[in-house]
C-alpha cells in the first residue's frame, strides 16, 4: 500500500501566523490571561492543544478583565475591536491578510455606491466580520439558485469568501451578470485555498482512496472533500487518525492524504502513522 500526500496541505499562511502569534503572546503575558475571541481556527484538536498550553477561548461574557485577546484568522467586525478596546484589553490582530483585503474591498465597493454581493456562507465568521465593515448592507449568496432570487440591480460589486471554490465563484459571477447593468468583481480567494484544491484535484485522479483531514465545520476542508469526489468517489473527511476504518483500506493500493488549512502538521503525521500501522496489520493477519 502506497501513501501519497497532496503537494499542498495543512496550515495555510494565515492560520500558521495566528497560532504563532498566540504563542508569542503567551510568552510575553507575565502571568496575565491570554484568550482568543472565539475559536482561533476551525480545528477542535488544535484548540484543545492551545487550551492545554494556556490559551483559552473566550466570548463577550467570559472575557477576562485584563490580559491579551487574540483576534482569530477569520477576522471580526470593527465593532468588536471597539468593545475590546473599551475593556482595556491588549489586542493582537491575527486576522488573515487575505481576509483583511476582503474587508477593505467590501468597504471600497460600499463607499463607491455598489450593491455589495458577498459570495459565501452567511453563517461563517469571516462573512460576519466583512459585513460589519459595510453596516450589514449586502446580499450574501452561496449558490447560483440563490442568485436567481435576487432583484434586478444597477451596479453590483462582489466579494468572495476566501475559502470558496474558484469554480463555484466563477459560476455565481456568470449568474450575476444577468442581474445588473454593471458588475465589478473582486478576486479575494486565498491562494492557499486554490493551491490545496488544485493539489486535491490532481491527487484524486491517482489514488483509490482519499482522506481529507479537517474539522467537520471547516468550510475549506469540506470543499476539499467535494473537490476530491469529482475524481475519487472514495474521498472521506476525517478529523483524527482514530476515525480511519481498516476495512476501508482493503483492496486499495494507493491511499491519498490531504488536509484543510486549519489542520496542523502533527495531526497529518498521526494519520500517516495510523495508516502504516493498518498496512502492517493487513499484511500480517493473525
Amino acid at each position: 500500500m502506497e501513501i501519497v500526500l497532496a503537494e499542498s496541505l495543512g496550515f495555510c499562511m494565515g492560520v500558521k501566523r495566528v497560532v504563532d502569534m498566540a504563542y508569542r503572546a503567551l510568552d510575553k503575558a507575565n502571568s496575565l490571561p491570554v484568550v482568543t475571541l472565539g475559536p482561533l481556527i476551525h480545528n477542535s484538536q488544535e484548540i484543545a492543544r492551545l487550551a492545554k498550553d494556556g490559551i483559552a477561548v473566550a466570548d463577550e461574557l467570559t472575557m477576562p478583565a485584563n490580559g491579551t485577546v487574540i483576534i482569530r484568522a477569520h477576522g471580526v467586525a470593527p465593532q468588536a475591536y471597539d468593545e475590546l478596546k473599551a475593556r482595556g484589553l491588549k489586542i493582537m490582530d491575527g486576522t488573515c491578510p487575505y481576509v483583511h483585503y476582503s474587508q477593505r474591498k467590501a468597504a471600497e465597493l460600499y463607499r463607491e455606491g455598489y450593491t455589495v454581493i458577498v459570495v459565501g456562507d452567511k453563517n461563517h465568521p469571516e462573512i460576519s466580520g466583512i459585513l460589519g465593515y459595510i453596516n450589514n448592507d449586502a446580499f450574501v449568496v452561496k449558490t447560483v439558485e440563490e442568485v436567481q432570487h435576487l432583484p434586478q440591480l444597477d451596479r453590483i460589486g462582489t466579494i468572495a469568501q476566501t475559502t470558496i471554490s474558484p469554480k463555484k465563484y466563477s459560476a455565481i459571477i456568470d449568474a450575476l451578470r444577468q442581474k445588473a447593468r454593471e458588475l465589478k468583481v473582486c478576486e479575494t480567494i486565498c491562494d492557499a485555498t486554490e493551491e490545496n484544491q488544485r493539489a486535491i484535484r490532481d491527487l484524486s485522479g491517482e489514488v483509490d482512496l482519499l482522506y481529507v483531514i479537517g474539522g467537520r465545520h471547516s468550510a475549506n476542508s469540506n470543499k476539499l472533500v467535494e473537490t476530491g469526489r469529482e475524481k475519487c468517489p472514495r474521498t472521506m473527511l476525517i478529523e483524527t487518525a482514530d476515525e480511519i476504518n481498516p476495512e476501508d483500506l482493503r483492496g486499495a493500493s494507493r491511499i491519498g492524504v490531504g488536509a484543510g488549512a486549519s489542520t496542523p502538521d502533527w495531526m497529518i503525521q498521526q494519520v500517516v502513522e495510523r495508516l502504516r500501522e493498518i498496512e502492517k496489520a493487513l499484511a500480517n493477519p493473525r
